[in-house]
């Protein structure tokens, strides 16, 4: 059955091509406008200069670089730590046993208990304009319900409902959808390769096997339960928090305000990693949620006014979109930084951030995350260690 989907630039000459689509060559996101109905979502995207490349999960080891050694201190650690053998046997019972992990498990389950009026069409973006009356010559009625981020963004920063596709879009591509083994939420018994990713289902299928959790709150109490599961045990000095902590990223003709839905907290009230959440899964809105993701990532650097230093920086997003986890490792250079921060430079080729996505991890499999407890406790531990922290 062929189809279409929205795909964001993998390299540059894809980002390129997409410029030059949009009659954006030469342009940067110092003298940004604000466009007309809805290309401003993909203009001020493609403005950030970010490329998204998906990666399979046995690359984890490669990009983020350095894991390796904190995911075998995770395993130890873990390997200790009875609440979160009971965590894992759980997956097998029909109750939820007593342990730090029990009202983690509870929203993770929580998490499918869905309702059928869950708006589709609609999402919290921090780059985004009304498509409503585009959508509506189209003979669309139902469109016009949008959801607006608490902050008080300016410029670039407004309401954008997410359903509008077209042809001419330049993110878009034709495919022939295959029918794929969906994610299967009955238990694994064997252990699996440790970086073993997760095929995900035709979306036709997945419509139907996994509609939209009823609340997004829902869905983010059982990411930031489960990260605090991990680590509290620990007494780990950073703190996992559902604090929706505000970036603002200012240009030289524009602004915008992001929020993000939860992050690692230093204690001192700053970001280490962030999180975002969505009540859907993610193939169902992968390019814009991934927009939303970049604008995230360009605001937290800018709001930590970040300077050129010589080496390669390295930011994580984890996100919980329904059931599935996925963690995006963003890698950027000086370059980067002073294409962000000078209204001057025009971006050279190294002028961009790469966001390298892995997963899903499935939260209703126990063999999923029996691979990324590891992964995740071993994120806070580098992150602790990094920040010179570590009360252990």
């Amino acid at each position: 059955m062929s189809g279409v989907k929205k795909r964001l630039p993998r390299d540059i000459k894809q980002w390129e091509d997409a410029m030059a689509r949009m009659n954006l060559t030469g342009q940067t996101v110092h003298g940004a406008k604000l466009a007309s109905a809805s290309k401003v979502e993909q203009e001020q995207f493609l403005l950030f200069h970010v490329l998204w490349v998906p990666r399979p999960i046995d690359e984890l080891l490669r990009i983020l670089s350095g894991i390796s050694e904190w995911i075998s201190e995770a395993d130890t650690m873990l390997g200790g730590y009875k609440s979160w053998g009971t965590y894992c046997r759980a997956f097998f019972s029909p109750n939820i046993e007593e342990g730090n992990f029990a009202v983690a498990r509870q929203y993770q389950l929580e998490v499918t208990d869905t309702q059928d009026d869950t708006d589709l069409q609609t999402f919290v973006t921090p780059i985004a304009h009304r498509t409503r009356a585009r959508a509506r010559e189209r003979g669309n009625p139902a469109v016009g319900a949008h959801v607006e981020t608490p902050s008080k963004s300016t410029n670039i920063s407004e309401v954008l409902s997410l359903e509008d596709i077209s042809l001419d879009d330049p993110f878009v591509v034709q495919e022939t959808s295959v029918l794929e083994t969906p994610v299967h939420e009955t238990p694994v018994h064997e252990t699996p390769s440790p970086f073993q990713p997760i095929t995900p289902g035709p979306k036709e299928l997945e419509n139907v096997l996994y509609p939209p959790t009823k609340d997004e709150q829902i869905v983010n109490c059982a990411l930031i339960l489960f990260l605090n599961a991990l680590t509290m045990h620990f007494k780990l000095t950073n703190k996992w928090t559902l604090h929706r902590k505000a970036f603002k990223a200012n240009f030289e003709e524009a602004s915008f305000e992001a929020r993000i839905d939860g992050y690692l907290d230093d204690r001192r009230g700053k970001a280490k990693v962030i999180v975002e959440v969505k009540p859907v899964t993610r193939s169902k809105k992968e390019a814009s949620i991934q927009m939303q993701e970049s604008a995230q990532m360009v605001a937290w650097i800018k709001s930590d006014g970040e300077q050129p230093s010589g080496v390669e920086q390295m930011r994580i997003i984890v996100s919980q979109d329904r059931h599935e986890i996925f963690l995006t490792v963003a890698k950027y250079g000086d370059e980067y930084i002073r294409y962000l921060s000078d209204k001057n430079d025009q971006g050279g080729s190294n002028s961009f951030m790469t966001m390298h996505q892995f997963g899903p991890w499935n939260t209703l499999d126990v063999a999923s995350m029996k691979l990324l407890g590891p992964i995740l406790l071993a994120i806070s531990l580098r992150a602790e260690a990094a920040d010179g922290t570590n009360t252990n």
